[in-house]
């Protein structure tokens, strides 16, 4: 690789560390001028700062070239932690990685197949088609005639790989020292682990295979076949794919595609992948999909097949976070935040059990002011406005700091990814087509993914009713107990006439009976409607009668 004669590895430790140096101390130098200069003048000094960052760390990253890349890409997709004039920097940092010579292609092949390129195949195009962070994609056809396209590691790049992890473990260890709340230490060990994976080519091609048989049954999203007799760990031989970039929309539109259409199977495909699967293509970005036009063999009408690309980043979601994800869509769905403090618990989200008490009160704080807001004030929520914000939240009343904050929430790897691919779909989703809303494909697969394929959401409101009314009737746990008892058939009651607690029991159980009798016609009615019964309105009318004698129960005063 060419930055290793221009950028030796001393020259990339220096260069590496001035950079964050100098970023470190112009961001310091702002803080401290917060006491002295007027609000105006340090927001336009606070966007300037931003700026300069961004543009510094793009050019010495396009320098260093190795992981500095990987790493850049990762900030790009930090939306909602950054501030919008350092992502939209780096974005271009997806598409704008340099080429290596080909006389570095050249020694990599030779040390892996003892034969140069132009030999090992019938052709090989010099010039690569793509260059990513660790290789980069050439054309190439077999002595059978076959067209490929062969991905190759650049020469040495694994001992700059580890050289740079453990300039970037001294960079995150220097800034855990001034910022220990934001848990910098782990965030580089994920890094490490991604990057290393990564690193083994041969991965890739059995990350390709296993979404490749998960997807099996959409036909519409296909995949390059894997040539594993020309692959090793530091070239991947693949089956060349033809088509336009998913995010050329006058290409789809000469090729007669409807934009939507497309759109939808991508949102189809990843809602398989999440949501049954548990394993994901993890970097949808446009330049990973291809789209050519195929007709249909039974209407003849044209239609689109998505090719998926580049499987270096698969994603895996784990048992316990798959769990925690249900329970956490459950709690939202039941209102219920000591389910969704639960949730988050088990997903990972707890720094350690030292911070349980703490952890619970701020997802209550946040609970009760977020429950009722806008979903678009939601999505637009960032981060890069800190300067009152611990006022805004009335975090005082807690008496948690933003350190105590920072300490006892964890941001698993799992979900960083998630969260990351799911930023990136939404991106291309939406430039396919800004009218397109993804929840009606959505919910079919999140129903399955919460309730498992015997229930539905209905069911889950259901339960989720019973629930509330039962804890309205706020009974003893004694007889909450006697009731269980009493549903399986277990107990006898007598009771005593003219006793306090016969009147209670009895007021009690007319309001359970009430609460079952109209839970019951709703849940008929429901579903009575779904299957086009009809009639199904005098269940609903029931349900209201019931629910006003439930009603007048509670109204009623005790004689």
């Amino acid at each position: 690789m060419n930055s290793e004669k221009a950028s030796p590895i001393i020259s990339r430790f220096i260069r590496a560390y001035v950079l964050t140096a100098r970023i470190f101390f112009r961001y310091v130098f702002l803080f401290l001028a917060n006491k002295i200069f007027s609000q105006s003048f340090l927001e336009s000094q606070w966007k300037k700062a931003h700026q300069r960052t961004a543009r510094s760390i793009k050019k010495n990253i396009l320098i260093l070239k190795g992981i500095f890349i990987k790493v850049g890409q990762m900030i790009s997709i930090m939306t909602h932690f950054l501030p919008e004039s350092i992502t939209q920097e780096l974005e271009g940092l997806q598409d704008a990685v340099p080429p290596t010579p080909y006389p570095e292609v050249e020694k990599q092949f030779l040390q892996e197949f003892k034969k140069p390129p132009h030999v090992y195949f019938a052709k090989f195009e010099k010039t690569p088609i793509a260059s990513a962070s660790l290789g980069q994609v050439h054309v190439a056809h077999s002595h059978q005639g076959v067209k490929l396209a062969i991905k190759v590691q650049y020469p040495n790049i694994d001992k700059i790989v580890y050289s740079d992890l453990k300039i970037l473990r001294r960079i995150c260890s220097l800034l855990d020292l001034f910022f220990p709340q934001y848990g910098i230490k782990k965030t580089y060990q994920e890094i490490r682990e991604v990057i290393l994976e990564e690193l083994d080519f041969q991965n890739e091609g059995k990350n390709l295979e296993l979404i490749e048989k998960n997807l099996k049954e959409h036909t519409e999203i296909v995949f390059p076949k894997v040539f594993w007799e020309h692959s090793t760990s530091k070239i991947l031989t693949l089956e060349f794919m033809d088509g336009i970039k998913i995010s050329n929309l006058e290409g789809l539109k000469q090729l007669q595609i409807d934009p939507r259409d497309v759109a939808e199977k991508i949102i189809h495909a990843y809602c398989k992948q999440i949501f049954i699967d548990g394993a994901y293509h993890a970097d949808p970005h446009p330049g990973n999909f291809l789209v050519r036009a195929v007709k249909s063999p039974d209407t003849q009408k044209t239609q689109p097949e998505i090719v998926m690309i580049d499987f270096g980043a698969v994603a895996y979601i784990s048992e316990p976070m798959r769990k925690g994800m249900a329970r956490f869509m459950e709690g939202v769905i039941k209102r219920d935040n000591v389910i969704i403090s639960q949730a988050m618990k088990d997903m990972g989200f707890i720094s350690g059990p030292q911070s349980e008490e703490v952890f619970d009160k701020i997802v209550e704080f946040f609970y009760e002011r977020l429950k009722d807001i806008n979903f678009d004030e939601i999505k637009n929520f960032k981060l890069d406005k800190l300067e009152n914000i611990e006022e805004i939240l009335e975090f005082r009343k807690l008496d948690i700091s933003f350190r105590d904050l920072f300490q006892s929430f964890n941001v698993p790897k799992e979900w960083a990814l998630l969260e990351r691919s799911l930023i990136l779909l939404v991106g291309l989703t939406t430039h396919l087509d800004p009218k397109l809303d993804p929840m009606g494909i959505i919910i079919p697969y999140a129903e399955q993914f919460v309730l498992g394929k015997d229930r539905t959401f209905a069911d889950l409101v259901t339960d989720t009713v019973k629930e509330v009314l039962l804890g309205y009737l706020k009974l003893p746990t004694e007889l909450q107990r006697s009731l269980k008892l009493l549903n399986q058939g277990e107990i006898k009651i007598r009771l005593k006439e003219n006793s306090q607690n016969a009147k209670t029991i009895s007021r009690a159980l007319n309001r359970l009976t009430y609460s079952i009798l109209g839970l019951g016609s709703f849940g008929i009615a429901y579903n009575l409607q779904q299957s086009a019964f009809s009639h199904y309105q005098w269940f609903y009318y029931s349900s209201v009668v019931f629910s006003g004698l439930l009603l007048l129960n509670f109204l009623k005063r005790e004689k």
